[in-house]
C-alpha cells in the first residue's frame, strides 16, 4: 500500500473511526486520540510489511483493540448519557426528520449505554457504523453466526429496554 492510499483510507474511514470511538468511550477527546492512534499503528504496521486486504476491518479491528486497552487501563467504563456526551461535542449521526425524530434517535443512542457487551458493541457496529456481519465477525475474529446471535441478542434488549412494558 502506497502513502497516497493510505491517505485516501483515512480521507474514508476517519469519521467513522472517530464516531465509533467516541460512542463507545463515551468521550470525544479519548476518541479522538484513539482515532488517531489507530491510524498510526495501522501505518507502523503496512510499513513494517503487513499486507491488508479489507482496510476499513483492519482499522476497525485495531480501534476495537485499543477500545479494549482503555477500558482495561480505566478499571470501569462509565457510562455517559447522551446530553453529556453532546456537551462535550459529540454529534451522533443524524437522519432526522423533525423534532420527534431527533428525540427518538438520542434516546435510542442513550438507552444503547445500557446493554451490556458484547451485545453493545455488535449493534453499534451493524447499525451504526453500518458494518456487515461477516466484516464485524472478521473484525472480532469469531463466526458470522455469533454476531448476528449478538446483534439479534443486542436488539431484543434495547427493545425491551425502550418498551413502556420492558
Amino acid at each position: 500500500m502506497t502513502q497516497q492510499e493510505f491517505l485516501q483510507a483515512y480521507d474514508s474511514y476517519a469519521d467513522a473511526i472517530f464516531r465509533h470511538c467516541a460512542l463507545r468511550l463515551g468521550d470525544r477527546e479519548d476518541g479522538k486520540d484513539l482515532t488517531q492512534e489507530t491510524f498510526i499503528r495501522a501505518w507502523e504496521a503496512i510499513i513494517g510489511g503487513i499486507t491488508v486486504q479489507n482496510m476499513r476491518a483492519y482499522l476497525y479491528r485495531i480501534a476495537n483493540n485499543l477500545i479494549v486497552d482503555f477500558a482495561r487501563r480505566r478499571k470501569r467504563r462509565p457510562t455517559s448519557s447522551l446530553e453529556e456526551l453532546m456537551e462535550a461535542g459529540f454529534n451522533p449521526p443524524s437522519r432526522e426528520k423533525g423534532p420527534a425524530a431527533a428525540f427518538e434517535e438520542s434516546f435510542v443512542l442513550d438507552t444503547l449505554q445500557n446493554i451490556e457487551e458484547p451485545y453493545r458493541t455488535a449493534v453499534i457496529l451493524r447499525f451504526i457504523d453500518g458494518l456487515p456481519p461477516r466484516e464485524i465477525a472478521s473484525l472480532l475474529a469469531v463466526s458470522p453466526n455469533v454476531i448476528s446471535v449478538r446483534v439479534n441478542r443486542g436488539i431484543q434488549k434495547l427493545q425491551s429496554l425502550l418498551t413502556p412494558n420492558g
